[in-house]
Order: structure tokens, then sequence, then C-alpha cells
């Protein structure tokens, strides 16, 4: 077992999610095209950007609880 490689198995299951979650995802690439010009630094898709990985942390922590146990 000291000789094999782990392999990361919330990486792998985050990849396998992302595909589910492309409505949050959409919105925070409007979100970061809607700002872009933004020069104050005032506007942010910081709220975006957490809805959508908070829907792939849904999907993935079932999965990856049943792994660990």
């Amino acid at each position: 077992m000291a000789d094999e490689e782990l392999v990361d198995q919330k990486k792998y299951l985050e990849d396998s999610c992302k595909p589910k979650c492309v409505k949050p995802l959409l919105e925070y690439e409007a979100c970061v095209k809607r700002v872009e010009g933004d020069d104050s630094g005032h506007k942010h898709c910081t709220g975006q950007y957490f809805d959508y990985w908070f829907c792939v942390d849904k999907c993935v922590a079932p999965k990856l609880l049943s792994k660990l146990k």
C-alpha cells in the first residue's frame, strides 16, 4: 500500500458532478461577463461562484462520504 499512489476521490467526483450544475455555472459566467469592464472593483460574482460550488459539493458529499466509511 505504501508504494501505491493515492488518488483524490473528491476531484474525480467533482468532475462527475459538474455537468449536473450547469445552471449555476451559466449564471456565474454571465455575471463575469457583466462585471468584466468594472474598474471600480465594487462589482463581483462571489455569490454566483459560491452557488456553483455549493451545487457541486451537494452532489459530491453523499458519494464521497460513502467511500470514506
